[in-house]
């Protein structure tokens, strides 16, 4: 497989790392007709992607041309895929007067949705560039696509040239940069990559923010109407929802409560609501950068800030009859498990993960102790969380462990969609 990492160039004596050629490609959302892929050369060239079938046959094959304006970021659409289809795709471009390629790398399609099916996700936040393993040991574990919580990576500034450097030098990082050759890798952000810590709507400039956040991932779309940066993505018998819990923060009144300051702001509350009244998939997760719970210190970047809008959230869920939910959240460098909502509300409970940081820094006091829905806490650095969704036995399951770089298995926690049964599962890693 190629790999490009930067070259060393002199400057008055003292080595500095100089642009790679290419940053990426990077996977973004890929299902089972569609995939995005994202690349950034170093200039203004044209650069043609070619997508072969397992045959050998070309079935897509496109230039563009990277221009200073979107910071020479590329990203290509292809369509009329097949289902569960494994493909390969490369890259060629000029550089320097003389022809250049690089690949093929594979990808593979997602599992038809109306089929039994298994998929694995990885989820984690709070990352920086120290930790290559951490990326290595998701590819072990058998991750089939990454999604990136937030703090993915740390910039604490509105600067454009700040924000795109600090992305550039995210996914160029050994680990980061192959796995996500080869599994789509998409993400929502929390405080550090929105600005600020602590950072809301009303204090950044959002849509700078926003318009390098949406030249570096190859997302299918990045909320609606050039605000926000939401999505779904599905695999199999999973759907995660990314929902922006940063964008329309503090921007105006809630859509269910005008007496108090919105979280998601109105079009996303629509948007989510009518996403979770069309999903088909047994299982959904709905993930944003923010716990769900009350954060115990004096920050208010937490769900439980915006409580109205929360507890419409899961009226909405118990009176539409939803399931298969599950909350999850980073953010506060510990990893938790919450449980929101006995059975009897939603018909089965409501739990809530959460999973950080991906670095090595930890936050002892961020431990909920005192919040009786607490089920489990682990104070421990580089850890992700990996999840599965099987649909292919008798009975399906979630299967969510936290792992931590080197291998060790902190917890496990099993959902099932068995009515019947006294509720989900939960058993400790063997």
């Amino acid at each position: 497989m190629s790999r490009f990492v930067p070259f060393l160039v002199w400057l008055g004596g003292v080595a500095a790392a100089a642009e790679p050629a290419l940053v990426g490609p990077v996977l973004g959302h890929v299902d089972e007709r569609t995939a995005h892929i994202w690349l950034r050369p170093a200039a203004a060239t044209e650069v043609t992607l070619t997508v072969k079938d397992p045959a050998g046959k070309t079935v897509f094959e496109q230039p563009q041309t990277a221009v200073a304006e979107r910071d020479f970021c590329l990203t290509w659409a292809v369509a009329g895929l097949e289902p569960a289809t494994g493909y390969a795709y490369s890259v060629a471009w000029n550089a320097g007067g003389a022809a250049a390629s690089a690949g093929p790398w594979p990808l593979r399609t997602a599992p038809p949705a109306d089929l039994p099916g298994r998929a694995c996700l990885g989820f984690g936040s709070c990352a920086n560039e120290k930790f290559p393993a951490i990326w290595e040991r998701m590819a072990v574990e058998g991750v089939e696509a990454i999604l990136l919580c937030g703090d993915t990576p740390y910039i604490d500034t509105s600067d454009r040239e700040k924000n795109r450097q600090r992305h550039r030098a995210f996914l160029t990082q050994p680990g980061l940069a192959e796995i996500a050759r080869t599994r789509p890798t998409l993400g929502t952000w929390d405080d550090h990559d929105f600005g600020a810590n602590d950072s809301d709507g009303s204090k950044v400039d959002r849509e700078t923010i926003r318009t390098v956040f949406t030249e570096y991932r190859g997302q299918a779309n990045f909320g609606e109407k050039g605000e926000g940066i939401y999505t779904t993505f599905r695999r199999g018998p999973v759907e995660v929802f990314l929902i922006d819990a940063r964008y329309f923060s503090q921007t105006g009144p809630s859509p269910v409560d005008p007496q108090k300051k919105t979280l998601l702001g109105p079009r996303q509350w629509e948007w989510l609501k009518a996403a979770l009244l069309s999903s088909t998939a047994p299982f959904k997760v709905l993930a944003t950068g923010m716990v769900w719970h009350d954060k115990p210190n004096r920050e208010k970047d937490d769900w439980e800030t915006y409580a109205h809008e929360r507890e419409a959230l899961f009226d909405f869920l118990a009176a539409n009859t939803i399931g298969g939910v599950v909350l999850l959240g980073g953010d506060v460098h510990v990893s938790l498990l919450l449980e929101h909502l006995p059975a009897e509300r939603l018909g089965y409970p409501l739990f809530e993960y959460t999973v950080s940081p991906l670095h090595d820094r930890v936050i002892p006091s961020l431990v909920p102790t005192k919040d009786k829905r607490l089920l489990w806490s682990a104070v421990e650095p580089n850890v992700f969380l990996r999840m599965v969704a099987d649909t292919t036995g008798d009975v399906p399951t979630l299967t969510s462990t936290w792992i931590k770089m080197d291998g060790q298995r902190l917890h496990e926690h099993v959902i099932t969609l068995e009515r019947s049964a006294p509720g989900p599962a939960e058993r400790k890693p063997e």
